[in-house]
């Protein structure tokens, strides 16, 4: 009986193990593939803001795209990474959090501000370097993503 269960006992750690995900058979290929996912979301949601008519819909906007962000830097934290790249992909995901929060601040100063916000003609979020800057140290690393796209609002036709 003890040696049963023993050997269920043991089963089960390795079943366990197998399970975690954690990145001790993760390829950079892997992180790759969950990274540029994340990116290209996050890159969405960034491209979507300069589309807004008005002010109204330029917070709501900015509302979805925080939560994109947000959701991109839980994708990543997620991620399968080899060992030597696990700082790097924490390192991004700690960015992209913090760039959802700088959009939901932005958000709340834009809120309180209204009359400031109308004369509003551009967006500066120095958490987009930050990300960019990641994405930078992932492609040095062999991690081929590429950075977030600048965007900018179509010319309006008169």
């Amino acid at each position: 009986m003890l040696r049963q269960l023993a050997i269920a006992s043991a089963l089960l750690v390795a079943v366990l193990a197998a399970g975690c995900g954690g990145g001790g058979g993760a390829t950079k290929d892997d992180l790759r593939q969950d990274v540029l996912a994340a990116r290209n979301d996050t890159d969405a949601g960034l491209a979507q803001i300069v589309q807004a008519t008005s002010l109204d819909d330029l917070l709501a906007r900015m509302r979805v795209a925080a939560v994109k962000v947000r959701r991109a830097a839980a994708d990543v934290r997620k991620a399968d990474a080899p060992k030597e790249l696990e700082n790097e992909r924490d390192a991004l995901a700690g960015r992209l959090l913090a760039l959802s929060d700088e959009i939901v601040s932005t958000v709340e100063t834009l809120e309180a501000f209204p009359e400031q916000a109308a004369k509003t003609g551009a967006l500066d979020f120095a958490q987009w370097d930050a990300v960019q800057n990641e994405l930078t140290k992932l492609r040095n690393q062999g991690v081929k993503v590429p950075p977030l796209e600048r965007h900018k609002p179509e010319p309006q036709r008169q």
